[in-house]
Parts: structure tokens; sequence; C-alpha cells
């Protein structure tokens, strides 16, 4: 099944003020930069959607010498100033007769993440049941968001809505079609960026995306299917590595000997939330990283894939992945555990297996000497740090509402 893309770039972009199209984001490995447009054409082509459209209208010398230099077709629309659903028109004339689905993309929504295409194809590919095609949208916490994935035979159907007066664009147009929501972990699918301060915050925001948010990661457990004893778990240990970020990044704060930025709290939270996404499968932890590495999430899967035992050499900066693995040792369940009953229980477990004990001794020897560094850099004890963040779980539960109510959490 041949499927293709509609990017919408003929806006004005009077708001902006520049051409959104063009607008650098460092989308690219390392954090270096390329336009809004090339980083969606590299988002469509990495999942295998090679036939894109670009839809221009205002500007249209430099979107569509952009387009070129992308290896691009270009569809012009006539009548710009008619509104979004014009272009959608204009590129929906241009599909090739022998795609099925269509995704249709404004620009102004660069981050959104290979993940959430991906989602969007394997839904499509799916056995439906009897009846017609539906349409697919994406939907984060229950808010639909960009890029739709149109049957291409709505094509008419769409156009007739055109020709009747468009009101109320494409969201109109597909009122009475079979729909279908898609859940995904990317609350990307709802940011745009019609304004400077919107561009700026995803600029800052970008760099980012090969990770989650704590909001994105607790819809990623959800959507896996995790019980609810891992839920609590998840929860307990992303409330114990956000507690030691918070208190290690307060610490470094003003001391010129310091990292440059200390830990992130709400990424060490996600990367809690996401240690054990694989717990059941052999050497969980590794199938773990390897699940978030091939959804398109590097940076996620850094914080999870040694979660089980690691070592940092002293003239490394401690890091959330640290900080991930010292606050799953704290955990039994949702409950605090020192580390000398955590594996000491684990010793009686295994006090046949002198093989098995040497391995455990060894585990708790790295976990001590990662408590005793972080408690020299950060000035308290941390199992106390983490006796408090648990006996705090009630505020937690607060935010796990908040965000799951707010539809992003960033």
């Amino acid at each position: 099944m041949k499927y293709c893309a509609i990017l919408l770039a003929a806006g004005q972009a009077s708001r902006m003020g520049a051409v959104k199209a063009l607008l650098p984001l460092p989308l690219l490995p390392g954090g270096a930069s390329c336009s809004a447009l090339e980083g969606l054409v590299r988002c469509y082509r990495g999942v295998g959607v090679d036939d894109i459209l670009v839809v221009s209208g205002f500007h249209v010398e430099d979107v569509e010498a952009a387009a070129r230099d992308l290896g691009l077709a270009v569809a012009r629309n006539p009548r710009p100033e008619q509104g979004m659903f014009s272009s959608v028109c204009a590129g929906l004339r241009a599909v090739p007769e022998d795609c099925a689905s269509c995704f249709v993309h404004p620009v102004d929504v660069p981050l959104v993440r290979p993940m959430t295409l991906s989602a969007l194809l394997d839904a499509a590919a799916e056995k439906s049941p009897a009846g017609p095609p539906q349409v697919l949208m994406p939907s984060f916490n229950g808010k639909s968001g960009h890029p739709p994935l149109l049957p291409v035979l709505y094509r008419e159907h769409i156009l007739a809505h055109e020709r009747r007066g468009g009101q109320g664009g494409l969201r109109a147009a597909l009122a009475d079609l079979p729909r279908r929501d898609v859940p995904v972990a990317d609350s990307f699918i709802l940011e745009d960026m019609d304004h400077p301060e919107e561009y700026a915050r995803l600029h800052g925001l970008a760099t980012g995306r090969d990770a989650l948010s704590p909001a994105e990661a607790w819809s990623l457990l959800r959507l896996c299917r995790v019980q609810e004893r891992g839920l609590r778990h998840a929860r307990a240990v992303g409330a114990v590595a956000a507690a030691l970020a918070r208190t290690l990044r307060e610490r470094r704060e003003g001391r010129e000997d310091a990292p440059a930025s200390g830990p992130d709290p709400e990424l060490a939270r996600a990367g809690g939330l996401l240690h054990d996404i694989c717990k059941g499968q052999p050497y969980h932890e590794k199938a773990g990283g390897r699940f978030l590495a091939e959804l398109g999430l590097p940076a996620a899967a850094a914080l999870v894939t040694d979660h089980r035992d690691l070592s940092l050499p002293e003239h490394a900066p401690l890091s959330e992945r640290e900080l991930v693995y010292l606050a799953d040792k704290y955990c039994r369940g949702h409950d605090f555990v020192p580390l000398e009953r955590r594996f000491g229980q684990k010793l009686e477990i295994f006090a046949a297996d002198p093989e098995a004990r040497a391995a455990i001794r060894g585990r708790l020897a790295r976990a001590r000497a990662m408590e005793a560094r972080l408690a020299r850099e950060a000035g308290r004890a941390p199992a106390e740090i983490a006796r408090e963040a648990l006996a705090a779980l009630a505020e937690d539960d607060v935010w796990l509402e908040a965000v799951a109510g707010n539809g992003g959490g960033r």
C-alpha cells in the first residue's frame, strides 16, 4: 500500500514575520539545525514515506526553491488568502492516483516524532472490520492533533465541501466520515508555531525530541499496557529520580567547578517512569533500551538500558542516567528500601549459590559507591532524599492527574 504526505507551506506567516517552513530548528544529529521543512521531510522519509508534496502559496519563490532542493514535488495554491483548507484541497488534487492514503501536515507543527507517523501507518495497515476506510487522527491524552492520515478515496468528498464554500475547513469536511483516534505518546502533535514566542519555545524543546516528557512517558506506559503494580513502581522511581536531580541541580547552581548544566528533574522523572517498560523480558533493562531506541528515542533509551547495574568514572559528571539507576535501588514496589536491605534480601535468596552471591556483592559495592558520590556532591544523604520523595508521593498523584488533564505536561 502506497502512502504520501502533503506538507502545507502556503501561509503568509503575518504573525510570525518569517517564512515558517524555512525557520531553523535543531533537528539534526548533534543538535545541528535545518529548516522546519527539511526536518519534516527527514521524518517522513525515515518511516518510508517518500512521496512528499509541498503546497506553496505566499512566499512562492522561497518555499518552492527549498522544496526543489529537497527533491520534492510542489503544488501551488492559487488562492492562499482563503486559508489552510484551500491548501489542503490544492494538495489533494495533486496526490498521485496510486496513493492509498495521505498525511496532511502543516509545516508549523514541526516536531512530530517518527514514532507517531509509524503508529498511524501501522493503524492503516491493520485489517479493519468490514466497512469504509477510516480517517486516522493521532491523539495525545484524548486530544487530537496533526497529522491526520486520510484515505485518498475521500478526496472528492473533501473537494465537494470546498465547492460548497468550505465552511469549517477540513474538520467540517471530515465530520461525517468514519474516524478513529490513534493514541500516541507524543505531545508535539499539539504544538504549533504561529508567533515568534511559540517558535522560540519549540526551538528550545526540539533538542529533547529524542526523549519523552513525564506526561509522554506515562502515556507510553499506558499504551504498553503496563499493569498497576508496574505503574506504581514506575511512579515511585520517577519521583525519587526527580528529587535526586532537583537536589543535585540546586547544589550545583552557582558553583564554578560544576558541570555546565545540572541534571533535569523532569528528564530524570521520565527515565524513572520508563525504566521497567520491558519488565518480564530477559535482561529487561537492555530490552527496554532497545525498544525505546527503535521508537526513535535514544536519549530515553540511554536512561534505562543500564539501570540494573552501572558504575561511573570519577571524572564523569553525574547525570540523569545515574540518578534513575540509584532511584530504582531505593524502591521496592512503591516503598522505600535502604541499599543494605535490598541487596541483603537477594543474598539470602541465593545463599547456596556462591557465584550469584559474588555478583550481588559486586552490584551492592557499585551502588554504595554511587550513593557515596551523590552524597558528596548533593550535600545530603540520597537515601534521606528518596525517603522524603516517597513520603510525598501523594503530591505525585496530583501531578499525574494534572498532566493527564492538560494534554501536554511540558
